[in-house]
């Protein structure tokens, strides 16, 4: 909907004292976010710009949504159940998305293209806590949080014996001070009912709590990218474009984040944890999608029949 007045757009009464009007692109958009593709989204958009052209009288919000979902339900039905929940009353809220997945695969545009999508304006990453953490506290308090993840082993006790590889038991022990934050900002989440995409490196399911990862308004996801050769080539662009992360570090440590992603995809898998490999983005974007509202839609369901 849009509040642009002109005569061409159908006019909608939203409320008793509030009017809007409709507009093409603003429903591309809404469609867009229920995981149509932009083809789809623009080829609905036009049908129902033609259905809704012939229309003089002022409609309500609730009479323009039946007409839109008549048309998606041509295309998928489950895409029209989707937008039913996009357009109501969100009582289904708070949606919290747990995006997991090492360095150097996508998480971060990801992550910004679904908060683009799904609406989602509350972003957070683990290394922005981590952050937080070092300005609190002292590195000869804490000295593992004052590295990169790949690197914490490089400040373990002398006296731990680890039986796994020092990089995993290094990144474990990061990991453990990092997700007392996370867990802090989900519970505040949760309280003030706001949509929320957390993702990090320090989000390992076998670490987190089990009744943060079984809250039914939670979902994770953890993100991987098999091919090494491709995982490189991001590494070498991403310290091309952000000055402070040189890539030589990263291309460096390699060996050891290739090794953290195979411990995080073992635990992944003992939890239960979607994994979804990156080398498409397009691909990964759509399953993305297609797991979180699966959830976002049995929450729906869940709260109108308690109600």
């Amino acid at each position: 909907m849009s509040n642009y007045r002109s005569e061409k757009y159908l006019r909608i009464k939203s409320t008793s004292d509030n009017y809007e009007y409709f507009s093409k692109g603003i429903l591309a958009e809404s469609l867009f976010s229920i995981g149509m593709s932009s083809d789809q989204a623009q080829g609905i958009a036009n049908q129902v710009a033609d259905k809704v052209s012939t229309l003089t009288e002022t409609q309500t919000k609730k009479k323009l949504v039946q007409i839109i979902t008549s048309a998606i339900q041509e295309v998928d039905k489950r895409l029209a159940e989707r937008y039913v929940v996009f357009e109501g009353d969100h009582e289904y809220k708070p949606i919290i998305i747990l995006l997991a997945g090492v360095p150097g695969i996508g998480k971060s545009t990801l992550a910004s293209d679904l908060s683009d999508r799904l609406e989602i304006t509350n972003i957070i990453g683990t290394d922005m806590i981590r952050e937080i953490l070092r300005k609190t506290i002292s590195s000869k308090l804490i000295p593992e949080i004052h590295s990169s993840s790949y690197e914490a082993y490089k400040y373990l006790k002398q006296n731990l014996n680890p039986i796994l590889r020092r990089s995993i038991v290094g990144y474990e022990e990061q990991s453990r001070h990092i997700v007392v934050g996370v867990e802090a900002a989900i519970q505040s989440a949760l309280y003030s009912r706001e949509n929320t995409i957390i993702e990090g490196v320090h989000l390992a399911p076998n670490i987190l709590k089990p009744e943060i990862l079984n809250e039914n308004h939670v979902v994770m996801i953890l993100l991987c990218l098999e091919d090494e050769s491709e995982h490189i080539k991001r590494i070498k662009s991403r310290g091309s474009q952000i000055e402070k992360r040189s890539s030589d570090r990263y291309i460096e440590a390699f060996p050891e984040i290739r090794n953290i992603q195979t411990y995080l995809v073992e635990e992944a898998s003992k939890a239960g944890v979607p994994i979804i490999e990156t080398s498409d983005s397009s691909k990964a974007i759509k399953k993305m999608m297609d797991i979180i509202w699966d959830k976002i839609l049995l929450l729906d369901r869940k709260k109108r029949s308690e109600n």
